[in-house]
Formats: structure tokens, C-alpha cells, sequence
């Protein structure tokens, strides 16, 4: 495809470096010289095609009309290709996504931002017969793509601009900050190394789908978030450049030796290679890489590619061990700490968020890799503990070292070198020292936001956990109920209810939240442990096992590396399910046949996805009917805002189950709603200090609590939705006549979950009475952050034995007991004395 006609064509790069809110909105020192190194690569002599004539470049706008006013004249002259490029943060709120200029609020982004619709609506009137828009900006691939699911039709298919190359650094929340001693962005800067020096393994000319390939294997390489791209029509073909590393010989190379088994073993050496330097090891990766090429270039000569590959993968980790990868922040160095600061902390099983409170708004905070959500991931290495992304990118190269909150594989394990508690230690050090260093205060207290279904004996190794990293745990409060926190003050505190739906890796929490006068009441709750993100995911890769095994005719083995390369396929099928209708997957070399190594293949559609989750779907709509019966909402009060969160929130199908229940309510799945929790869990530490007025919240137990009886039956005393803090008593008696002791067994749960012990009591030495004759009080108290502690008295000696520390009860075997009986108008009230077993 020939290139395009210069006089024809314009060019307009943007760039927004500074910001009036240098701590949400951080300053890019890389923006300004990715608009300079973008002219010189593309109006290049060598390329003969463009000159500067054609380019208008706009540094640091303040204001919006600014960057409105620089498009519109391009948009008019252009014939053949407009071509516009953005640099900066990227801000979404209510389902819209905006560009940030330098006056930019992005507490009020529709003020002071550029809507992107607004840049749609541009480039969509231009006359120009090809149109390309880059963006290198936080979160930019959701404006890109074209679907999500139906949960965020507002917002990808209202910034979808047909007929045009939209190409984004990431759909991730990737801050574009330069790394150290680079010059450029890393995406950015991809494309203009890419621009000026070519590639060999592409054709003579770059086209915008080969860019985008090119860059969806570079940015990862070097530890970057993968881009995205939408097109339409024959626009991916269009030719941006000529390629200046372009060799004939290289696709002949690739015709001749494409079948050679050392190609095979080189490219699983380099992966190899690539997976050592990630996990912390540049020097070896660095060595590594080296040997790979010279055997290479021993089997295939000078003119191999893939030993080109090898040399300057080596040289990228030689310059990494020379110097640590981070993120530039604005400031250079950082300051010593200055002060105290309390922050909200979602501590979730995939992933984690802190924030903090900034006058009014609610700020997240981003950690050492630039993003405000780490993964709950650990990891031992060679090199140390690692935390994080960092360890979750090793872990299918390591899979008996790396520990996940979400996969517990190792708390059952023999041999294994790690407990829970050490887990939630490393994972709350590395969130706590990264807010000291990005708030330059030290963090001493926090409200965590954790799973509403989160057991007891969980709960209590949080706040060990807390402590023992130096951070003081002021309130656990439910992630359903900080996200209402956060949704009221971010709404002004209207009358309204709220359905939330988050989709943690271990359960779905799902609840019916009423809003309004300055409370945040949570009406219901159910924590169901089959919906989770995570058993949507270990279901799709059981069904994906089943069609490879099928179709290749093979036995895939169970080793856990074979299972996570499988299970993470699946995660990517259904991430990529927010923009396609089929996702395709391939894993190469997953198992070894009679004829060799078998690269397995599938695609992945919606319609076999629907069929094989459709028990899940049913089983959604179930819950969520009787969420809502529970909560007592009026028909014409059901919710006015519906928030899906987590993982598995843009799961093709699910919105409209939501909707079903919610007057037809659009689902708000965008980043807003991500960020909500740890925002919430904020305010709730605003509102402890006595910094927040004129706020209550109100939660409510996510299980029944229970007392196990002779009969075989449990007696409900303090049932789910049950406001708490919350005390309840009962007397109880013998059930034989010189009865010695007493054993009480308190359990939680609801039908149709299994019963779980939460406590075993022994009150011993009881006097010889008739059967029936003792009275023994037995109370149950659940505190402000939903721990339970158990005591019980006779009060006829006035002996007294309890249980505060559930987390080191005795574990019995909960013996086979009735279901607990279903909540009736006359609420939990029973008669006075229950017999219990001796």
C-alpha cells in the first residue's frame, strides 16, 4: 500500500504534561519530548512523505477549547490522512472518558476535561478518506474498544469512531510516565523506535496493523501494558511509514527454517529468558538472551532474526541491571516523610487499592509501579520477596513460590513455606510503604474494606496483620457497603437505592444499599462463594481443557504450571470478551504427543461461552431476586444506580441479569466504580476521625449466627441483615439429668451454604442437677468490624467461660445438622431454653 500523499494529509499532536492538581494528576516528563521525537521520526527525509508543514503540535493546553480550537482546521484541510496523537491523563467518570488539560478537576472531569466524544465528533466530520487517533493516556484502550460486554455500551460504543485506526497504550489505568533516564513514554516511545529504525520481521511499509503488532509484543517485553486497537473497514492496512529495517532475505530466512526445531527451542529459550529478567534477575536474563543468539546464529547464520531478537533483548537487561526499572515520579528524589496520614485500604483476594481523603475528594493512590491496583499476589525468588505485579508476572515460571490470596492452594499444602498471616503481612507492607512514599507522610491507620462473607477467623488475621506491619486497623467494614460511602458523596448524598455487585476472585457480594439524609444503610447482603470471579474463570478453563483434550486427541497433564498457563488463557478470553465476540488462544507447546510437542489452539466464542455458564447465570438471577425480597424494596423503589465490580463485572450476559432486576438501570462497569471501594473505606476513616460530619454508616451481617442444639437442629440468634455492632443472649439448659459439662457449638450460615463452626464453648464442672433444671446464659456479641466473641455463664454458680479468639478455636467436625430455619415476620425470637448436647 503506497504511502500517504503529504500535501493531503495533517497531523496534530497533543501533548498535556502539567497539571494544576500535580497529586491526582501527577506530571508526565516524557509528554513534551514524545511530541518533538514524534515530528522528527515522521517528517524524516527518509520517509519523503511528510514535512513539518503538515504537523501542528499543541504543548501543555490549560484549558479545553484550547485543544478543540487546534483540531478543528487539520479536521477541515485534511484530504488524505488526519493523524491525531494525545499525550496525558486520560479521566472517566459516569461511563465518558476525557482527556486532561492543564486546568483539569478529575473530580469534575465534564468542567474542565476534553470529552472524548467531543474528539469523536471531530475526527468523525473530517473529510479526510483515512483518520488515525493515538492516545497515550491512562486507561485509554476502553475508549478504543469497541464493545464491552453490554455493561459499558455508553462508553466504548459511544467513543468507537468508525472508519478510523484508533490505536491506545493500554485499557488499564497505565500512567504514561517516562522510565528512568528514557527520554519518551514507553509506549510512545516504542512507536518512535519503531519509526525510525524498522523492523525486520515486517514488510516494506508499516501499516497501522503492524504497528500495533509490533508494539503488542514490544511494551510486554519490556515490562509494559499491552496495547489496544479498534479499526474498521481497510484502514489497518493503511501504510503510516516506510520500514528503514525491512531485509527480503529475513522472510526468506523465515520460509526456509520456519519447521527447524531450534527455532522452536529458541523461541522457548527467549521466553524463558524474558520470564527470568521479570523476575528480578536483568544480568542473568542479560547472559541469558547472549547465548541464545550466538547458538542461533551457529544454526542459521548472521541473517537470523530471532538472534537479532536475542542481542537486543540482551542489551535492553544489560541497561536494567546497570540501573533498577521504576516509574519517574514528579519531584525527583522523595522528601522525607512530614506528617501522619489514616488512608482507606480495599484488601481484596485479586487485587488491592489505597486511598486517602484530599478537603473533600476521595484520591487514590497509585503505587511503585505507577497504578493504584496491586495484584495480592507473593512471591519468593531468588532475588527476595516480591509483591505485586512483579510477582504476579513470574508465576506461571514459578508456581510453587508464588502465593495468591485468590488461589489458596499452598494453606492446604504439606511443605508449604508460607502461612496466610505472612501473606497479608508482605501484601499490606508493600501498600503501606508505597502511600508513604507517594504522600511523603507516614500511613499510621486505615479502614479496610474487605469481603462482606470474609470469615471471622480472617478478619482477626487482618488485624494481625495490620499490626505487625505497624499500620493500626481502626474498622473492617464490608467492600459492598464502602462502595455506597463512596457513590453517595460522589452523588451530593441523594435519596436513592443502590445494588452492588462485586465480583471478588472468592465471592460475589451482592447488595441493596438505601441512600439518603447522610446515611449509607445496606438493607441486604448475600456473599455467595460460587459466583466469584474466580469460579467463572476455573469453570471456562475446565471447559477449555475438555475441547483441547477433544480436539488434539491428547491428555493434558495437571501440573500446576500447565494449569495456570490454562487458567490464565481463560481470564484472557473473558478479558478479551469486552471487545470481541470470540477470543483466540493458543498456547504453545502445552503438552507432548507420539509426534512431538502439540501447540494447542481454540477459539473461544460467546455463544459456547453463554451455553457453558448458563447454570451460573440462573443462578445469579436466583440470588439476586432474593437479595432484593430481603431488603424489602418497594417495586417502584427499586435501584437507582447499579454498580458492577471486579474481574468478571464486563462477562458478556451478565448486565442484562442485572438490569432485570434494576427498572432497567444502565450498569456502570467503567473505571468509576473500581475505585469506589478503597474511596469508600477513606471516607470511613474520615468519619472515625471525626474529620467527616454529618455521615452514618450502617451495615449488616452477611450470615446467620446460630447455636447447635440436642435435637440436632441450630437456633438462630442474631440472623444475616442483621444490623451490627449486635448483641443477642439466650438460656439455654441440659438435656440429660447430672449432666458434667456443657459444649457449646456456635456456627454460622445460611441455606443452602454449608454450616461452618465459628466456635466451640466447654463450660465444665456443672453441678448435679434434673435434667433441664440449669440455666446457662449464652451471649454473642458482633463489634463494629463484624468479629464475633462468645461467652456463656451459669447463672445459677455464676461460672463463666469465653471465646474471643475464634481464629485459634479448636476446629471440630460440624456434625450433620438442620438447615437453619428460613427468617419469619416474627423475627429470631425462640423460646426461652433450648436444650443443647452434652
Amino acid at each position: 500500500m503506497a504511502l500517504p500523499d503529504g500535501p493531503g494529509s495533517r497531523v496534530v499532536l497533543i501533548g498535556a504534561s502539567r497539571y494544576k492538581d500535580e497529586q491526582a494528576l501527577p506530571e508526565l516528563p516524557g509528554v513534551l519530548n514524545n511530541l518533538t521525537g514524534l515530528v522528527d521520526a515522521l517528517c524524516d527525509s527518509r520517509q519523503g512523505w511528510l514535512t513539518p508543514a503538515q504537523c501542528t503540535v499543541l504543548a501543555d493546553p490549560v484549558r479545553p477549547s484550547e485543544v478543540t480550537g487546534v483540531l478543528k482546521g487539520p479536521a477541515q484541510e485534511a484530504e488524505d490522512l488526519l493523524l491525531v496523537y494525545y499525550a496525558g491523563h486520560g479521566v472517566t467518570e459516569d461511563n465518558e472518558y476525557y482527556l486532561a488539560v492543564g486546568e483539569t478537576d478529575p473530580d469534575e472531569p465534564s468542567v474542565g476535561a476534553v470529552p472524548y466524544r467531543t474528539l469523536r465528533r471531530i475526527v468523525l466530520g473530517a473529510k479526510a478518506a483515512n483518520r488515525v487517533v493515538i492516545l497515550d493516556a491512562c486507561w485509554s484502550g476502553m475508549a478504543a474498544d469497541p464493545h464491552m460486554g453490554d455493561a459499558g455500551t455508553v462508553l466504548r460504543s459511544a467513543t468507537r469512531i468508525e472508519g478510523a485506526f484508533v490505536l491506545a497504550s493500554s485499557e488499564y489505568d497505565s500512567v504514561s510516565l517516562a522510565p528512568v533516564g528514557e527520554r519518551f513514554t514507553a509506549f510512545t516511545g516504542e512507536l518512535i523506535r519503531l519509526l525510525r529504525e524498522g523492523s525486520p520481521q515486517l514488510g516494506p511499509e508499516l501499516t497501522m496493523e503492524n504497528v500495533y503488532q509490533y508494539l503488542w509484543h514490544a511494551l510486554p517485553a519490556a515490562g509494559r501494558p499491552r496495547p489496544a486497537r479498534t479499526s474498521t473497514g481497510l484502514i489497518a492496512g493503511l501504510a503510516l511509514a516506510r520500514n528503514r529495517g525491512f531485509r527480503a532475505d529475513a522472510r526468506q530466512w523465515h520460509a526456509e527454517h520456519a519447521g527447524h526445531p531450534g527455532v522452536r527451542d529458541g523461541r522457548l529459550l527467549l521466553e524463558d529468558e524474558e520470564r527470568i529478567g521479570h523476575r528480578g534477575a536483568p544480568a542473568a536474563a542479560a547472559d541469558g538472551y547472549t547465548a541464545v543468539a550466538q547458538v542461533l546464529t551457529r544454526l542459521f547464520g548472521v541473517t537470523d532474526h530471532l538472534a537479532e531478537a536475542a542481542l537486543r533483548s540482551s542489551s535492553f537487561w544489560t541497561e536494567q541491571a546497570a540501573r533498577p526499572v521504576r516509574l519517574t515520579r514528579s519531584g525527583g528524589d522523595p522528601s522525607p516523610l512530614t506528617g501522619f496520614r489514616t488512608v482507606g485500604i480495599e484488601l481484596g483476594a485479586d487485587f488491592c487499592t489505597v486511598a486517602h481523603r484530599d478537603g473533600e475528594r476521595l484520591v487514590p493512590v497509585p503505587n511503585a509501579e505507577g497504578t493504584w491496583r496491586t495484584p495480592s499476589v507473593v512471591a519468593y525468588t531468588d532475588g527476595g520477596v516480591l509483591v505485586g505485579e512483579p510477582a504476579r508476572r513470574q508465576a506461571v515460571s514459578n508456581p510453587d513460590r508464588t502465593f495468591a490470596l485468590a488461589d489458596r492452594w499452598w494453606e492446604t499444602a504439606a511443605s508449604s513455606p508460607i502461612t496466610l498471616d505472612e501473606v497479608y503481612a508482605e501484601v499490606l507492607r508493600k501498600l503501606r510503604r508505597d502511600a508513604e512514599a507517594e504522600l511523603g507522610e507516614r500511613v499510621v491507620r486505615a479502614v479496610l474494606a474487605v469481603p462482606a462473607g470474609l470469615p471471622d477467623s480472617e478478619r482477626k488475621r487482618i488485624r494481625a496483620a495490620c499490626r505487625q506491619v505497624g499500620l493500626e486497623p481502626m474498622r473492617l467494614i464490608s467492600g459492598p457497603l464502602a462502595a455506597g460511602l463512596a457513590l453517595a458523596h460522589r452523588l451530593g448524598n441523594p435519596e436513592a437505592v443502590a445494588l452492588v455487585a462485586h465480583f471478588g476472585e472468592a465471592s460475589l457480594d451482592l447488595a441493596c444499599l438505601v441512600l439518603g439524609d447522610g446515611v449509607v444503610e445496606v438493607r441486604s447482603v448475600i456473599s455467595d462463594v460460587r459466583l466469584g470471579s474466580g469460579s467463572w474463570t476455573s469453570k471456562l478453563a475446565d471447559g477449555m481443557r475438555r475441547e483441547f483434550e477433544r480436539l488434539h486427541a491428547v491428555l493434558l497433564p495437571t501440573d500446576r504450571t500447565t494449569e495456570q498457563r490454562i487458567r490464565e488463557a481463560a481470564a484472557q478470553a473473558i478479558a478479551d470478551f469486552a471487545t470481541v465476540d470470540s477470543a483466540a488462544v493458543r498456547l504453545p507447546h502445552l503438552v507432548t504427543g507420539s509426534g512431538g510437542s502439540v501447540d494447542v489452539e481454540y477459539q473461544v466464542t460467546r455463544l459456547w461461552f453463554g451455553e457453558l455458564m448458563a447454570d451460573r447465570f440462573a443462578e445469579l438471577d436466583t440470588v439476586l431476586r432474593r437479595l432484593l425480597e430481603e431488603a424489602d424494596i418497594e417495586p417502584d423503589d427499586e435501584a437507582d444506580h447499579v454498580l458492577s465490580i471486579g474481574a468478571a463485572a464486563r462477562i458478556p450476559g451478565l448486565a442484562e441479569v442485572l438490569r432485570r432486576h434494576s427498572k432497567g438501570q444502565q450498569v456502570n462497569t467503567g473505571v468509576f466504580p473500581e475505585r469506589l471501594i478503597a474511596q469508600g473505606a477513606a471516607l470511613q476513616a474520615g468519619i472515625l476521625t471525626g474529620e467527616v460530619k454529618d455521615v452514618l454508616s450502617m451495615d449488616v451481617m452477611p450470615r446467620t449466627v446460630g447455636l447447635a442444639l440436642a435435637d440436632g437442629g441450630v437456633l438462630p440468634l442474631l440472623e444475616r441483615n442483621t444490623f451490627f455492632p449486635a448483641t443477642c443472649s439466650v438460656l439455654v439448659t441440659t438435656s440429660v439429668a447430672d449432666q458434667p459439662q456443657l459444649v457449646l457449638d456456635v456456627l454460622t450460615g445460611d441455606h443452602p451454604d454449608p454450616l461452618v463452626l465459628a466456635g466451640r464453648l466447654t463450660l465444665a464442672d456443672l453441678p448435679p442437677l434434673p435434667r433441664g433444671l440449669p440455666r446457662i446464659e449464652v451471649t454473642i456479641d458482633v463489634d463494629a468490624n463484624g468479629v464475633l466473641a462468645i461467652t456463656a455463664k451459669d447463672l445459677g454458680t455464676g461460672d463463666a467461660v469465653g471465646i474471643d479468639d475464634l481464629a485459634t478455636a479448636e476446629p471440630p467436625v460440624v456434625p450433620a445438622l438442620r438447615w437453619l430455619p428460613a427468617r419469619t415476620e416474627a423475627g429470631p425470637e425462640r423460646p426461652g431454653s433450648s436444650r443443647i448436647r452434652s
